[in-house]
C-alpha cells in the first residue's frame, strides 16, 4: 500500500490517469501515483500529468499521425510547453502485456517501467542518439532498481 504521507509530500501538482476507448481501469494507479510523483520531484520537473492508458489502435494512430510510424509503440509521451503543465503519456496496454517477458517483467512491472520512460521524456530524456540512450538508461535503471535492458542491447 502506498505510504499516505510520500503522496502529500509531492502533491503541489496533478496527475490524472485515464483511460481510452474500452479500457475501464487503470490498474495499480494508487502506486503509480506515488512513484510517479516522486519521479518528478527528483526530476525538478513537478508540473502536471496526464497518464493515458490505450488501446494498440489508439496508440497505432497517434504514432503514424505524430511520428509517422505505422505500428503500436508501448508508449508515446507528448511534451507541453505551459508553466504548470508537463504532457501527456500515451501507453498501449495491450502492446505492454505482450512485451512484458521479453524484458522479464509482469505486466504490472512493465507498465512501472514504461510510466517512468514516459516521465522521463517529459523530463527532458532521450534515447535517439547513443550517447543520450545511455544516459537515459541508466537513470530509468537507477530509478527502477533494475536493468530491464540488461538482454535487449
Amino acid at each position: 500500500m502506498p505510504d499516505p504521507a510520500s503522496k502529500k509530500k509531492y502533491a503541489k501538482y496533478d496527475i490524472e490517469f485515464l483511460c481510452e476507448g474500452n479500457i475501464g481501469v487503470f490498474p495499480w494507479k494508487d502506486r503509480f501515483e506515488v512513484m510517479a510523483r516522486k519521479l518528478l520531484h527528483e526530476e525538478n520537473a513537478e508540473k502536471s500529468v496526464n497518464i493515458v492508458l490505450c488501446t494498440d489502435e489508439f496508440v497505432r494512430e497517434m504514432n503514424r499521425d505524430y511520428r509517422g510510424l505505422d505500428k503500436v509503440t508501448d508508449v508515446l509521451s507528448y511534451e507541453w510547453h505551459d508553466d504548470t503543465f508537463l504532457g501527456e503519456i500515451y501507453i498501449a496496454r495491450d502492446q505492454v502485456k505482450r512485451q512484458a517477458p521479453e524484458y522479464g517483467n509482469s505486466f504490472y512491472a512493465e507498465m512501472k517501467r514504461v510510466i517512468v520512460h514516459g516521465l522521463l521524456h517529459l523530463s527532458g530524456y532521450d534515447h535517439i542518439k547513443p550517447a543520450d540512450r545511455k544516459v537515459m538508461r541508466a537513470r530509468e535503471c537507477e530509478f527502477l532498481g533494475l536493468d530491464p535492458y540488461k538482454e535487449k542491447d
